[in-house]
């Protein structure tokens, strides 16, 4: 039994961790979003959606399968991250004729593959499974409901055996579509699904809705029911009388008004202002229910037919209409979504032995392996959490993307008592701590060093008046003057804001000698550091041998100057 309870907590412990999507609800969530058909709009995009103190909006953008460019899209991600923006990621294929092909069973790995090689900006890795299905034109000229579920099924398994983040939805329906050979009403084409697999849609993780306000994209923000911004719940009612109970969480990820601007005037449309004031009823009654997660109206910016009309970018400019602003006015979130953290030190940060009472400046190269941006700015801090009174401040944490790499410099103060101590070094963003590293620092009394040389060829090899300087590379530890060597010997107690076993630079100074120095590590106790011969030969008392030390030479007795070469 007791092997067995061995056991059974080893794979416990060792069992490494497994991702997993979260509800997008359980942080704050700024639902507020917009739907893009050009990756250059991304930076208008996030002045709007992350406006008002607005803060991780939505991005709804398509990629299609001959647009599977890994450097292309982690671009895209990456500006995405710098900017807080969620993607809501919606596959496509390619158009053959006049209807976009459908999708082969084999591509599904294909898809995870590409997908899963980007470093998306938060956890949850949103992905719709194409786009209103229950338009022939949409799946190869065909209404086939059976075929789509069987997609979906496979689609969702194959993303989620890739990686437990992907966030899966079904594509929206046309809810307004009727059955005209061309289209298929929406609640027969969930019908035919169910029947055909009643089990598709328990493994998606979420619903995207094209909850249009029609008729003609023009209906009241007021209006209830089919057909309309409140299409979502005549979905739910639908899918709950077809036996399907689960309310997943919602994503309207189409939605919006048309307005008579476009290249061609049509003044049967609402004006811009209307559409403004429509986005702003809406926002306030209908999208204010907590039941959706994001809403990213179509579209931010179309040129041409047949989206001009819906297109909130002034054609033929980088001007916007007025609904831009509207929108750009509602009340939002400043959302946090999740994102992975993982930052590593090149090498440990804090040595194992310290000296007690002393002060430190340790640097060390730390790479960003996660998902966030390091940074100041991001509300990114550094501590200390020890079991002994530390103290410690941090020079500005380096920006890091992911995937690169900076130096973090630290500056730490040990307790004047030598003892072991448990320490960890964490990383603290929004209320979240990260250890990036931990372990022991064992403190050792400050130790001390021997130095030993030869003045000269002198046989009474002693000075009163030596100086003893220790440095870290290029900066001076420790100034010791006065120094007494007798025997050509000399030690210095109570060395302190030293690392124990790290090499250090001993220089000794005696007026008139040329100074000798040497590199030695220092260890915990006591070090010997043997100098080569000292030369007298600074006769000007600058440190360095030079035409002005013969000048000077000239000024001394010459008794002095034997004495220096072999004394008394």
């Amino acid at each position: 039994m007791y092997a067995i309870l061995c056991f059974i907590i080893s794979v416990f412990i060792l069992a490494p961790a497994v991702y997993a999507k979260y509800d997008p609800a359980s942080v704050p969530n700024n639902k507020f979003g917009i739907h893009i058909v050009d990756v250059n709009d991304i930076a208008d995009a996030a002045t709007l959606v992350n406006s008002t103190n607005g803060d991780w909006g939505y991005i709804t953008l398509v990629i299609q399968e001959d647009d599977r460019n890994f450097d292309k899209w982690q671009r895209v991600f990456d500006q995405m991250r710098r900017l807080h923006l969620i993607p809501i990621v919606r596959l496509a294929t390619h158009v053959q004729g006049t209807s976009w092909v459908i999708p082969s069973r084999d591509s599904a790995e294909d898809w995870s593959r590409f997908l899963n090689s980007l470093n998306w900006p938060t956890e949850n890795r949103y992905v719709i499974l194409f786009n209103e299905p229950n338009h022939a034109n949409e799946w190869g000229g065909q209404l086939d409901p059976e075929g789509y579920a069987d997609i979906v099924s496979l689609f969702t398994d194959t993303l989620h055996k890739t990686s437990e983040d992907f966030f899966v939805m079904p594509g929206g329906l046309d809810d307004s579509a009727s059955s005209d050979g061309e289209a298929l009403d929406a609640a027969t084409y969930w019908s035919r699904m169910l029947a055909h697999a009643s089990t598709v849609f328990d493994a998606v993780d979420g619903w995207s809705s094209h909850s249009y306000p029609n008729p003609g994209f023009s209906g009241s923000p007021y209006a209830t029911g089919r057909g309309t911004l409140y299409s979502y719940i005549w979905e739910r009612n639908i899918l709950r009388n077809l036996g399907f109970a689960k309310t997943l969480p919602l994503f309207i990820t189409e939605t919006g008004w048309v307005h008579s601007q476009g290249e061609v005037f049509n003044p049967g449309l609402l004006t811009t202002d209307q559409v403004g004031n429509n986005l702003k009823i809406a926002a306030q009654n209908v999208w204010s229910d907590p039941s959706i997660l994001a809403v990213t109206p179509f579209v931010l910016n179309y040129q041409a037919y047949p989206f001009d009309h819906f297109s909130w970018r002034v054609l033929g400019s980088n001007d916007y209409y007025s609904q831009y602003g509207a929108y750009q006015s509602i009340a939002k979130t400043s959302g946090t979504p999740k994102q992975r953290e993982r930052f590593t030190f090149a090498t440990r940060i804090l040595p194992s032995t310290l000296v007690a009472g002393s002060t430190y400046t340790v640097s060390e190269t730390l790479k960003n392996e996660g998902q966030s941006i390091l940074s100041d700015q991001e509300g990114y801090s550094l501590t200390l959490k020890t079991d002994g009174k530390f103290a410690m401040v941090s020079d500005p944490l380096p920006i890091l993307e992911p995937k690169q790499s900076g130096t973090v410099t630290i500056h730490i103060e040990t307790p004047g008592t030598p003892s072991l101590f448990t320490y960890a070094l964490e990383l603290t963003h929004l209320g979240q701590a990260t250890t990036i590293e931990s372990g022991t620092i064992r403190l050792v009394p400050p130790p001390s060093v021997s130095v030993s040389v030869q003045l000269g060829w002198r046989s009474v090899n002693t000075a009163s008046d030596a100086t003893i300087l220790i440095y870290d590379d290029k900066t001076l530890l420790h100034k010791v003057n006065g120094v007494n060597l007798k025997e050509g010997q000399a030690t210095i107690e109570g060395l302190r804001n030293i690392v124990p076993d790290k090499p250090y630079r001993v220089v000794v100074l005696v007026p008139y000698y040329l100074p000798r120095q040497a590199i030695s590590k220092l260890s915990a106790r006591n070090t010997k550091v043997a100098l080569s011969r000292m030369y007298p030969l600074d006769f000007n008392l600058d440190g360095k041998l030079s035409l002005a030390d013969l000048l000077a030479a000239l000024q001394l007795k010459p008794n002095f100057i034997a004495s220096l070469f072999v004394g008394p």
